[in-house]
C-alpha cells in the first residue's frame, strides 16, 4: 500500500499544481477587480449606444383632467385630454455626432483600461509566482543546512564523549543550527505569505506550482502600451465635448407632429343648445421650429474654452507619458543585461562554494580546521545556492517587465 502511494503521489500533486499561464487565466475570469472593469466596459458601451438613440424620433404619449369654476361657453366645468406627440431634431449643428464620437471614446479608453489593469495583475502574478519559487529554494538550502548541521553536532557528541571535541564546539554547532531553524520559519512565514497573496490575486491554489518561463526576448518591437492608449482616447473623447458645446451656438431645426382627442362635461347651457359648439375635441398639429443662440454674454464659448484647456492638459501629460515609457523600456532592457550578468556571476559563485565546502568539510572532519571555518563554508555554500535560484527567478521577473514597457502583453511569452 505504502509503494502505490509513493508512485501515485506525484501524480497527485501534479494534478493540483497550476502553472504561471494558469493564475493569470483564472485570474481573468475570477478577479473581482477585473470584473469591476469588465463591467465599467459594459456601462460605457451602453452610453454608446444612449448616443446612437438621440437620432432617432422620441414619441410621448400623456392624459389630464381638469375641473374648472366658474365654467364658460369655451372653459367647461370638466375637461379630459389625451395626446400622442412625435419629435425629431433635423439639425442639431453636429452635437449629436459630437457626443456620440466622445462617448466612442470613451468605450476605447475603458477598454484599454481594462486590458492594462489585467496586464498589471499578470505582472503582480508573475512577481508571487517566482517569489514562492526563490523562497522555496532558499528554504531547501536552509533545509540541506540544517541536516549538515545536525549531522555534524551529532559526529562532534561522539568525539566529545572520546575527549576529541570540547561542550564549546557542540554549543556553537548548536546556535548555528537553532539559528538556521528560525531562519527556515520565517522563509515558510515569507512563502506562505506569498502563496496567499497569490491565491488572492488569481483565485487558484498556490501550494504546488509547476515550472514555467518567459521567452528570452529577441526582436522584440516597441509600441505604445496602454496608459498612452487611454489619454490619447480620454483627450478625443474631451475634443468632441467641445464641438458639442459649440453645437449650440448653431441653428437647432426641429420638426414636431401633436394630435390630441379632448373630452368635455359640464358645459355652459345656450339658448338653443349647442353649449360645445365653440369646443374643438380634436386636432392634429404639425410644427417646424428654429431657434438659435444669438446672445448668452459667451456663456456656451467660455465652457467649450475650459473643455479644450482639459484636452491640452490631457495631450500635455499623454507627451510626458510617452516620454515616460520610452525611459522605463530602455531601463528594462539594461536592467535585464544587468541580471543576466548577475545570474552568470551567482553561478559562478555557487560553483565555487560548492567546492569550497567539499574541501573543508573533509579537512573538518579530520580535525585540520575548526569549526568556525566548516561554519563560514557552509553559510557560504548555502548562501550562494540562495542567491543563485533568487537571480534566476529574479531575471524572469524582469524579463515579464520587460515585455510590458515594451507595450506587449506579457502572458504572451509564457513558455
Amino acid at each position: 500500500m505504502k509503494i502505490l502511494i509513493m508512485m501515485f503521489l506525484p501524480l497527485f500533486v501534479l494534478a493540483q499544481s497550476y502553472g504561471l499561464k494558469d493564475f493569470i487565466s483564472h485570474a481573468a475570469k475570477t478577479n473581482g477587480l477585473i470584473k469591476a472593469k469588465a463591467l465599467t466596459v459594459q456601462s460605457k458601451q451602453q452610453e454608446v449606444e444612449a448616443a446612437k438613440s438621440a437620432y432617432w424620433p422620441t414619441l410621448d404619449i400623456g392624459a389630464d383632467y381638469s375641473f374648472q369654476s366658474p365654467k364658460y361657453v369655451v372653459s367647461p366645468g370638466e375637461t379630459g385630454n389625451i395626446f400622442v406627440s412625435a419629435n425629431l431634431n433635423l439639425y442639431d449643428g453636429g452635437r449629436k455626432s459630437a457626443i456620440l464620437k466622445s462617448k466612442s471614446f470613451l468605450h476605447k479608453a475603458s477598454l484599454f483600461e481594462k486590458t492594462a489593469f489585467e496586464k498589471s495583475i499578470t505582472l503582480t502574478i508573475a512577481q508571487y509566482y517566482y517569489t514562492i519559487q526563490s523562497l522555496k529554494a532558499t528554504l531547501h538550502a536552509l533545509q540541506e543546512r540544517a541536516k549538515e548541521l545536525k549531522a555534524q553536532i551529532k559526529r562532534v557528541k561522539k568525539f566529545k564523549l572520546t575527549g576529541l571535541a570540547t561542550q564549546e564546539e557542540v554549543d556553537k554547532l548548536q546556535s548555528v543550527y537553532e539559528n538556521n531553524q528560525y531562519t527556515m520559519e520565517n522563509t515558510k512565514f515569507a512563502i506562505e505569505s506569498a502563496q496567499e497573496n497569490l491565491k488572492l490575486v488569481s483565485g487558484l491554489s498556490a501550494k504546488h506550482l509547476r515550472r514555467n518561463y518567459f521567452l528570452e526576448p529577441k526582436g522584440v518591437r516597441f509600441e505604445w502600451a496602454e496608459p498612452i492608449k487611454i489619454l490619447q482616447a480620454n483627450a478625443n473623447a474631451v475634443g468632441e465635448s467641445a464641438k458639442a458645446i459649440d453645437a449650440g451656438y448653431m441653428p437647432q431645426v426641429n420638426l414636431s407632429d401633436t394630435y390630441h382627442k379632448s373630452h368635455f362635461d359640464d358645459l355652459v347651457s345656450m339658448p338653443g343648445g349647442g353649449g360645445g359648439a365653440f369646443l374643438v375635441d380634436h386636432q392634429n398639429k404639425i410644427g417646424l421650429s428654429v431657434n438659435m443662440r444669438v446672445f448668452d454674454m459667451g456663456k456656451m464659448g467660455k465652457e467649450s474654452e475650459a473643455v479644450k484647456y482639459r484636452k491640452l492638459a490631457l495631450l500635455s501629460q499623454l507627451d510626458q507619458a510617452k516620454k515616460e515609457q520610452r525611459m522605463n523600456f530602455n531601463l528594462a532592457k539594461s536592467n535585464l543585461r544587468t541580471t543576466r550578468a548577475k545570474v552568470r556571476s551567482a553561478k559562478a559563485a555557487l560553483k565555487a562554494a560548492v567546492s569550497t565546502y567539499k574541501t573543508i568539510k573533509k579537512k573538518f572532519e579530520v580535525g585540520l580546521v575548526d569549526d568556525i571555518a566548516f561554519l563560514d563554508a557552509l553559510a557560504q555554500k548555502t548562501l550562494a545556492k540562495s542567491r543563485y535560484k533568487e537571480s534566476v527567478y529574479d531575471y524572469e521577473i524582469k524579463k515579464s517587465i520587460y515585455y510590458y514597457y515594451a507595450g506587449k502583453d506579457p502572458k504572451e511569452f509564457i513558455r
